[in-house]
C-alpha cells in the first residue's frame, strides 16, 4: 500500500555511497521508496575516504593552510559521489538533478573549514521536487555567494538538516553504515545496546564529546527548528535510532551512553603571567584561528599559575603558533598528544546522586590517571591516555549497566 505522497529528505554518508556497488544499492533503495510514494530529496557525502584523501593532500603542501583552495579542494568529493548516484537514479527511469551547494543557494559565513549556514533558498528545491525530479545535493559545502566553502567533519548532516528545516519538514532520514546509535562505539566495545530514541540534549553531548555518528552542529539545528533525526542504516530496512524533543522521552536511565573522542590534545603551561590580560589575549587568538578549545584548567600556588587545555588533536599545530606568539621562553610548554576523552552520558544524571563517585572509582580501580576533567548536568568528561580508552570505556559501560544481554 502507498503512502500519501510527502516529501523526506534523506542523507547518505561516505560508507553509505563507497563504492559503485554501493551507490547502486542506495540508488535502488530511493527508486523503491518513490514507489511507496515518497518525494525524497537526497543529501550525499563523498565517497568513504575521499575526503582524507584530500586532506591529506592539503597537508603535504601546507599543514596550517586553511582557506579558499582548502575549501576548494575539500568539496570537490561531493561533487564526485552526487554525479554518479544520479547516474544511477536515472538508469532506473526516474529524473534527478545533481546540485552543488552554490547552485542550490546554500549561504554560509565566511569562515573556511568551519563555515555556518545561514540560508538555504527551498525554492529550487520545491521547484525541481514539483517537477518530480529528485534533487541529489552535495552534503558539507556551502558557499559566500563567490567563494566555495565548507562546513567542517560531519557537515552534510548538518546540511540535510538545513534543508529539511528550510522547506518545513518534520523529520530528516540520516542513513549510514550502523543500524542505530548504540550506548558505545561497537568498534571499541564489543556488547554495546541499541537506543530506540534520545534527546536533542543527550545526543548533541554526544556529538560533542566523540561520538561520530551525528554531528553536533546537525542536532544543534534539528533541536532549534525541531525536526526529528531518524537515523538508520543504509543496508537494513528497519527502524534506527529517533532523536526527539526531550518531552517525548519517556523515563531516562541514568547513564545512556559512554562516548569517546580519541584524537585529543592537551597543552600545558607554566608558570603563566598573573592576571587575565594573557589568558584574554590567548583565547581571543585561539577563537580567530577557528581553533575549538574543550576543556580548561587554571589553578595557582606559590610557585604559579598554572594553565592546560584541551582540543582536537589536527589543531595542535595552530594552537602551538598562538601559544609562542602570546607567551615568551619563560613560559615552559608542555604538549600531550595520543590523548582520549572518554565521557559518560545521560539526561538521568540530573536527578541521580553518586554518579561522580563511580565514574572516578572505575578509573582508579583500573589505575588510569586522569589529566583534565569536566562535568554538566547531563555528562563527566576526563581526559586519559589513549592507550588506557579501551578499558576505561568497557570498565564504565560495565559500571552503569548498559553491557547488552547479547554475549557472542
Amino acid at each position: 500500500m502507498k503512502q500519501q505522497s510527502r516529501m523526506v529528505v534523506k542523507k547518505f554518508g561516505g560508507t553509505s555511497v563507497g563504492s559503485i556497488e554501493r551507490i547502486e544499492a542506495v540508488a535502488q533503495r530511493i527508486f523503491e521508496d518513490t514507489q511507496e510514494g515518497q518525494r525524497p530529496i537526497i543529501v550525499s557525502s563523498a565517497m568513504a575516504g575521499e575526503t582524507n584523501r584530500l586532506v591529506s593532500l592539503a597537508r603535504d603542501i601546507n599543514n596550517t593552510y586553511r582557506g579558499p583552495a582548502y575549501d576548494m579542494l575539500l568539496a570537490s568529493g561531493e561533487q564526485v559521489s552526487i554525479a554518479l548516484l544520479a547516474m544511477a537514479i536515472e538508469k532506473r527511469g526516474l529524473k534527478a538533478k545533481p546540485l552543488l551547494a552554490y547552485q542550490l543557494g546554500i549561504k554560509t559565513d565566511s569562515i573556511f573549514s568551519k563555515a555556518r549556514i545561514k540560508s538555504v533558498d527551498d525554492k529550487k528545491i520545491l521547484d525541481l521536487v514539483d517537477k518530480n525530479i529528485i534533487p541529489i545535493i552535495a552534503g558539507f559545502q556551502g558557499s559566500t555567494g563567490l567563494e566555495i566553502t565548507t562546513l567542517g567533519r560531519g557537515g552534510s548532516d548538518t546540511t540535510a538538516v538545513a534543508i529539511a528545516a528550510a522547506i518545513g519538514a518534520g523529520e530528516c532520514e540520516i542513513f549510514t553504515d550502523v543500524p542505530a546509535i548504540c550506548s558505545a562505539d561497537p568498534r571499541l566495545i564489543k556488547n554495546v545496546s541499541e537506543i530506540s530514541k534520545l534527546s536533542f540534549e543527550e545526543m548533541m553531548e554526544m556529538a560533542s564529546l566523540g561520538s561520530k555518528v551525528l554531528h553536533f552542529r546537525c542536532v544543534e539545528l534539528a533541536a532549534k527548528y525541531n525536526v526529528k533525526i531518524h537515523l538508520r542504516s543504509t543496508f537494513l530496512k528497519r527502524e534506527g535510532t529517533w532523536v526527539v524533543p526531550k518531552g517525548e522521552c519517556m523515563e531516562n536511565p541514568v547513564v545512556s551512553s559512554v562516548t569517546h573522542d580519541a584524537s585529543t590534545a592537551v597543552i600545558k603551561l607554566f608558570p603563566v603571567p598573573i592576571g587575565q590580560s594573557y589568558l584574554s589575549k590567548l583565547f581571543d587568538l585561539l577563537s580567530k584561528k577557528n581553533i575549538v578549545i574543550d576543556i580548561i584548567t587554571q589553578s595557582q600556588n606559590e610557585e604559579g599559575q598554572r594553565l592546560a587545555f584541551s582540543m582536537q588533536e589536527d589543531e595542535v599545530f595552530l594552537a602551538e603558533e598562538v601559544v609562542k606568539e602570546v607567551f615568551d621562553a619563560s613560559v615552559k610548554v608542555s604538549i600531550m598528544r595520543g590523548m582520549a576523552k572518554i565521557s559518560t552520558i545521560g539526561v538521568g544524571m540530573k536527578n541521580h546522586h553518586g554518579v561522580a563517585s563511580r565514574f572516578f572509582k572505575i578509573l582508579n580501580s583500573l589505575e588510569i590517571p586522569i589529566h583534565l576533567v569536566t562535568t554538566s548536568d547531563i555528562k563527566i568528561s576526563a581526559v586519559i591516555e589513549r592507550t588506557h580508552l579501551q578499558e576505561a570505556a568497557s570498565g564504565l559501560h560495565t559500571e552503569f549497566g548498559l553491557d547488552s544481554e547479547k554475549q557472542d
